[in-house]
């Protein structure tokens, strides 16, 4: 998979939460996200999977379905500096995840980016 912007200049301001949309990590053995922020944020990141949500090939949302937070140690967060966040996530076994950023104080922005590749052929 090419990389792919998953959130683009999100606004981390008051007690915002910016929520990426839906990526389909089917056949996908390791997924990489990075997230790439500017100003004084204080917040955490999460990573959500879905096995119910459903997309047609257009990107429409056929099927909502729920996303469930997955324990990250230790937990990423944002501290009130600028800086950037790596995730490394393997075999993962849901067909869809989002990532999602929580604002607890201060201010800036957010861009995030997904890179997978798979292992087998």
């Amino acid at each position: 998979m090419e990389k792919t912007q998953m959130i683009i200049n999100g606004a981390m301001t008051g007690t915002s939460v910016i929520t990426s949309n839906a990526l389909n990590i089917r056949f996908l053995d390791n997924i990489g996200v990075q997230f790439n922020f500017t100003g004084t944020p204080t917040g955490s990141f999460q990573v959500l999977v879905s096995a119910d949500h459903e997309q047609d090939p257009e990107g429409n949302v056929t099927v909502p379905g729920t996303f469930i937070p997955i324990t990250l140690t230790p937990a990423p967060v944002a501290s009130g500096v600028a800086g950037q966040i790596y995730i490394d996530l393997n075999q993962l076994s849901a067909p869809w995840m989002e990532v999602q950023y929580t604002n607890s104080s201060g201010s800036g922005t957010l861009n995030a980016f997904a890179t997978a590749k798979s292992v087998g052929g």
